[in-house]
């Protein structure tokens, strides 16, 4: 996730932080110094309202932390190498490597969470309890996170996909139709549907708290397209891992000299309508690529007089892929390079040109495919 940094590990997990949780930081502490605690207890000085807030605010902070941590190691039993855990405005997300391998991993890694979040729940009306006879403030304090932490565990259970509760969701579909394809597209229907359902719930809320409607709003949203999001990534890693990538690898691509000059590749070639995309090869050997972007950057006045080997890409800075990969390493390689193509080699032998356009093509054809066998 862009915009994150690293604050340490902990049971060998990587732990980090998005800068939008130091805006949920923040709304917590002031909530409770300038709202809660100055309502209840105005006789209380600013520091120490400030300082039990601050302290609110981190034991928040710990209670998320713990809920993902639960799912991390819950995986990592199950042999689900975990990469990270990294919390943002909407709570926290483990980041596993993988999809759990049977429905019955998903179920017990999803529901782990709620649990844990519903037991520190629990563990703090204890503490209410015991606090109560004895400290009115501290008791108080314990009741709110208490409430907290049931808040959290009850609103991950609700089934929108990719929250706790909607891979509950999914892991129940998963088990009775043995698909997880098509478990997750029901769980992310699902899902999109209980995002405007939140949506419309802020709508309403709105004209009586501003506030408190933004919030919905922004919380649906974010799970309306988080829910669409999970699908397309689970049919990426589903239905294309193991296509390799010569399926959509073009051979009808026109190679050119790295002596031409600019001036004559637009004239024999792109205005010819060769393509938008030149191999550079010398012998059989593949040194480079020339696209439009390569032309762009050159002033026209200098085409007649610049060669193609001066404005291609060199072999040394292309993204490429072989044989040996399949579809999701090539969208890997598209998007790490942010190009439209990557060639298709062995060793230095041009063997093909996939096109970012074509993959597009055949992910939309598939994705049409499995839909119609999902639904039948």
């Amino acid at each position: 996730m862009a915009g994150t940094f690293r604050i340490g590990r902990l049971l060998g997990f990587e732990i980090n932080v998005h800068w939008s949780w130091i805006f949920i930081f923040v709304l917590v502490t002031w909530t409770f110094a300038a709202g809660i605690l100055k309502d209840a207890y105005p006789e209380w000085t600013d520091g120490l309202r400030w300082t039990l807030a601050f302290l609110v605010a981190t034991i928040f902070f710990i209670s998320i932390l713990l809920h993902e941590m639960s799912h991390s190691l819950l995986a990592r039993r199950y042999g689900i190498p975990v990469s990270s855990i990294t919390l943002f405005v909407f709570g926290g997300v483990s980041n596993l490597t993988k999809e759990p391998d049977t429905a019955r991993q998903e179920f017990w890694i999803a529901i782990v969470g709620p649990l844990t979040s519903l037991g520190i729940g629990v563990l703090f009306i204890i503490l209410f309890l015991g606090l109560d006879p004895i400290d009115h403030g501290a008791s108080d304090i314990a009741a709110n996170l208490a409430m907290i932490n049931i808040a959290i565990g009850i609103f991950n259970l609700v089934p929108g996909f990719p929250l706790d509760g909607g891979r509950v969701l999914r892991s129940i579909f998963w088990s009775r139709k043995r698909n997880i394809l098509g478990a997750t597209r029901i769980a992310s229907n699902v899902g999109v549907v209980v995002a405007y359902i939140i949506m419309g719930i802020g709508v309403f809320t709105f004209f009586f708290n501003a506030v408190t409607g933004v919030w919905f709003l922004l919380i649906g949203n974010f799970l309306r397209v988080a829910s669409s999001e999970s699908y397309h990534q689970v049919f990426l890693d589903r239905a294309l891992k193991g296509v390799p990538a010569s399926a959509v690898a073009r051979q009808d691509y026109v190679s050119v000299s790295p002596d031409l000059s600019l001036a004559q590749l637009v004239e024999d070639n792109v205005l010819a309508g060769h393509g938008r995309c030149f191999p550079v090869i010398v012998g059989s050997e593949l040194i480079g690529l020339i696209t439009l972007s390569d032309l762009k950057a050159h002033p026209r006045d200098e085409w007649p007089t610049t060669s193609v080997y001066r404005a291609m890409t060199p072999w040394e800075k292309l993204r490429t892929v072989s044989l040996r990969d399949d579809l999701p390493e090539v969208l890997a390689q598209l998007a790490a390079g942010d190009v439209n193509q990557v060639p298709l080699i062995e060793g230095r032998e041009l063997l093909g040109i996939i096109h970012r356009s074509d993959v597009l093509r055949y992910i939309q054809a598939r994705e049409e495919i499995d839909s119609n066998t999902v639904e039948t």
